[in-house]
């Protein structure tokens, strides 16, 4: 089977996986089952001076402001800048964030637009399939929304699902729309997985990168994001917030999103068939940060004979 459903069917049997669900479990008790949190992302896509197109995530909890605030500090204090502007990744910063209650979740999406379809033709009516369900989703939401808050919500995501229908009728935007529906169908189908364990969940909130992409489309990835969660999530209530996309602002959690920058970069660099990277600070990220850590996750979704693949890749430290 081809199409992004095979992907998160593939997931689906991973959180199935009873050593998956300890690890989870341990991280939640880990996290003191917090009822609040966040998730940062940051993604590489069609960098032709990397091997690898990436989606990366860091979920982590709210404890409280003042937990919150020493987060922000330590990551300003130890790694002020991203990966790409930095010849050397602290191991301070990477030290502090393995005690912390830190999951990550990687994807490697190379030749991505197959996972909707051997072709364009397939892939267009994947996406097409898609947004029509959100389309449904939306309008019943809209029906029965508790106030006009919700309601005029509602009625704005219908009116952006609509115009991107019409573009893909006309087979424009193909490339955004999977890019769009790649990262928070991956985004929101993981995080709900791990969050459904929880005993109550109060507050999300989506905190992604300065990337055009989660602008696109009238900025519909947002909310995209919070209907699918809310359906991965078996509609359990909670209250889902997100930061604006915009591409031209530094956000104020960019020390935050640092943990997903680190990793996406790392992984976008690391050539898995000759097994080496450009830079050493990508060899800090893989020994200091990444290896034997199993809050970090990575995975590579590929197809073969008209068939979807997922492989779950290993970092282990090296021998001495």
């Amino acid at each position: 089977m081809v199409s992004i459903d095979a992907c998160l069917e593939l997931l689906k049997q991973e959180f199935q996986n009873k050593g998956m669900i300890a690890q989870v479990d341990e991280f939640l008790k880990r996290a003191s089952y917090s009822p609040k949190w966040m998730l940062y992302s940051d993604y590489c896509l069609d960098n032709k001076d990397k091997p690898n197109d990436v989606l990366s995530f860091a979920l982590i909890p709210f404890v409280n402001e003042e937990k919150y605030q020493e987060i922000e500090q330590k990551i300003k204090e130890t790694q002020p800048v991203d990966i790409k502007h930095t010849r050397s990744i602290s191991e301070e910063f990477m030290n502090y964030i393995k005690t912390q209650a830190v999951f990550s979740f990687s994807f490697i999406v190379n030749d991505r637009q197959l996972l909707f379809g051997s072709d364009k033709e397939e892939q267009v009516k994947t996406v097409e399939k898609i947004l029509n369900n959100l389309n449904t989703a939306f309008i019943r939401w809209r029906d029965n929304a508790a106030n006009d808050q919700q309601r005029e919500f509602f009625k704005e995501s219908i009116t952006k699902i609509k115009k991107q229908l019409s573009e893909i009728f006309l087979k424009k935007k193909v490339k955004d729309q999977i890019d769009v529906l790649l990262i928070t169908l991956l985004g929101a189908y993981y995080s709900a997985s791990i969050l459904k364990r929880l005993p109550d969940i109060q507050i999300f909130g989506w905190f992604p990168d300065r990337d055009k992409t989660n602008e696109t489309c009238d900025g519909l990835a947002v909310p995209i994001f919070n209907a699918l969660q809310y359906e991965y999530m078996d509609a359990r209530q909670y209250q889902f917030c997100a930061a604006e996309p915009d591409s031209q602002t530094v956000p104020f959690y960019d020390n935050e999103n640092r943990i997903a920058d680190v990793i996406c970069g790392t992984l976008a660099d690391y050539d898995l068939k000759a097994n080496l990277i450009s830079k050493d600070k990508f060899d800090e990220v893989l020994q200091g940060l990444m290896a034997d850590n199993m809050f970090v996750k990575i995975y590579r979704f590929f197809v073969e004979g008209n068939i979807t693949h997922l492989g779950i890749i290993k970092i282990m430290s090296k021998e001495i």
